[in-house]
Parts: C-alpha cells; structure tokens; sequence
C-alpha cells in the first residue's frame, strides 16, 4: 500500500468515524425530545422503553469513541455535542418534575391510607 492509500484510508475512516459519531449524536436528540415532549404533555411515557433506547445508543457512542484518535477528537462536531447536551438538560428537568409529582401522590396517598387504617382510638377524635 502506497503512502497517498494510507493517507486516503485513514481519512476514509476518520470520515466513517465522524459520520457514526453525527448519526448516533442524532438518534440519541431524536429519543430525548420524543421522550421530553411527552412528558411536558403529560402524556403516557414508557421509561423502559426509553431507558433502553438511550442505553443502546451510550454503548453504541461509547463504541466509536473507542475508535477516535486525538486527532478525530478535536475535530469532533461541538456544536452538535452542546445541543445534545441542551436537550438532555431539558429532559432531565422534564425528568425531575415527574419525579416530584410522583413523590407527592405516593404521600398523599401513604397518608389517606394511613388515616383509613386507623380506627379512631388515638387519632383527632379518639379517647
């Protein structure tokens, strides 16, 4: 192999890597605001589901990064990384309301329960 085929190959697969890297980058924004506009819509998410979808797309970008050489990384598509980052920012926060939520109707329902258990003899109107 000549050294212009090296050359040409290794910017091939610097191309290949970069173009992975773009669509994983992409597909993850994709799940991240499907799953983020049904939660802001208070709409019926299946975290599973999205779990294993974000899950599969970590390993896959873990996977190419492992192919990154110095160089592929400091030619890496930031502005893509920083709205990846925003989105998932948003979600998270999209995230931590529900969890909240959640938090306060598991407490309202703890405390009915309790109320409904108790049969009065030491509660507000017992002896």
């Amino acid at each position: 192999m000549t050294h212009s085929n090296v050359q040409s190959a290794r910017a091939l697969s610097q191309v290949n890597v970069h173009a992975a890297f773009a669509d994983v980058i992409s597909r993850v924004e994709s799940i991240i605001e499907q799953e983020t506009a049904l939660l802001r819509e208070n709409r019926a998410v299946h975290l599973v589901e999205f779990n294993t979808r974000k899950q599969q797309s970590l390993l896959e970008l873990n996977r190419i990064l492992r192919s990154f050489s110095h160089a592929d990384l400091k030619s890496v598509d930031r502005a893509g990384v920083s709205r990846l980052m925003e989105k998932l920012e948003a979600n998270r926060d999209a995230l931590a309301h529900h969890l909240r939520a959640m938090d306060e109707i598991s407490s309202l329902v703890s405390r009915a329960m309790q109320e409904a258990e108790s049969d009065g003899t030491y509660g507000r109107g017992g002896v």
